[in-house]
């Protein structure tokens, strides 16, 4: 519309200096001359008014007095009404909050315990019903407020509250995650699609954190409890084995031991003793005999 207007005001000054040319005896040739550059001027900025580029990435949104084209301008040169307007927004892939930041959102759980939760997310605008959002909304900044904010707030929210607070602490928290896109997505309707919802931060309150703290300490003295009565069983059952391996061993032993073996065991012993070495020989009547062995004096 600025091109516009400065278009009218250059023709029409154009047309003015033309018109007063005859009257300027001298520089009546000048005058035209200059008169016929600024129509020409006003008549290239008129041209440049009705034609409009929508870039990669975008959909743009015609509207005059106060009525919004239902149809999308999509990406590529359009030529337009030169008194319309273009409202040009983005159907890229956006985050909110942009920046790569993170929404800070306070919501209670199931048991009615408060957690604070960073959240952000992707989304993106649908180019076919961009000119529905602009005429019930406004432009792309007001969408970013009033619709986006909106949802992701009070979809968080309403997942949270179907969530007990081990649900939320729990180490798997694309569960949660999906649960706020869901909701985010119902909150948002179709005015915008909901691609991926990332939970950066869960805190919880001071109690519920010490309970949670104390209830992990618990659960690493149970675990170090078991694995020591573990080892105690282990050894336990060794002795026991070894145990049975020595009763078994006299078993064999005491099976073996008849007379006719102790007696070639002490022959052989006997055998073996140095010279000069005394022996007892036990007798029948309880008299032990004694004599000398091998070589000696």
């Amino acid at each position: 519309m600025g091109l516009l207007i400065l278009a009218v005001i250059a023709i029409l000054a154009g047309a003015v200096i033309r018109t007063m040319g005859p009257s300027m005896k001298a520089n009546a040739g000048v005058a035209k001359l200059v008169g016929y550059g600024f129509m020409f001027a006003g008549v290239a900025l008129a041209f440049m008014n009705t034609v409009v580029v929508i870039n990669v990435g975008e959909v743009g949104v015609k509207h005059f007095l106060g009525t919004a084209d239902p149809e999308p301008l999509l990406q590529g040169v359009h030529v337009i009404n030169p008194l319309a307007n273009v409202e040009k927004m983005s159907v890229r892939e956006q985050s909110f909050p942009q920046g790569g930041g993170v929404e800070s959102i306070d919501a209670q759980t199931s048991e009615q315990l408060n957690v604070a939760l960073e959240v952000s997310l992707l989304y993106q605008l649908d180019e076919a019903n961009a000119p529905n959002l602009f005429q019930t909304i406004g432009a792309e900044s007001v969408i970013k407020s009033q619709i986006v904010l909106n949802a992701v707030r009070n979809g968080v929210r309403d997942a949270v509250a179907t969530k007990s607070i081990n649900d939320i602490f729990s180490p798997n928290r694309s569960e949660l995650a999906s649960a706020m896109k869901e909701a985010i997505q119902l909150k948002a309707g179709d005015r915008i699609s909901v691609l991926e919802v990332f939970v950066r931060d869960v805190q919880a309150p001071p109690l519920v954190r010490q309970a949670i703290e104390e209830k992990l300490q618990r659960e690493q003295n149970v675990a170090a409890e078991r694995f020591q009565t573990e080892i105690i069983q282990e050894r336990a059952q060794q002795q026991i084995e070894e145990a049975k391996g020595i009763a078994e061993a006299q078993k064999i032993i005491s099976e073996g031991l008849t007379p006719e073996y102790l007696t070639f065991f002490y022959i052989e012993q006997l055998a073996q003793l140095p010279a000069g070495s005394v022996i007892y020989v036990p007798t029948e009547g309880g008299v032990p005999l004694m004599r000398n062995v091998g070589g000696g004096p």
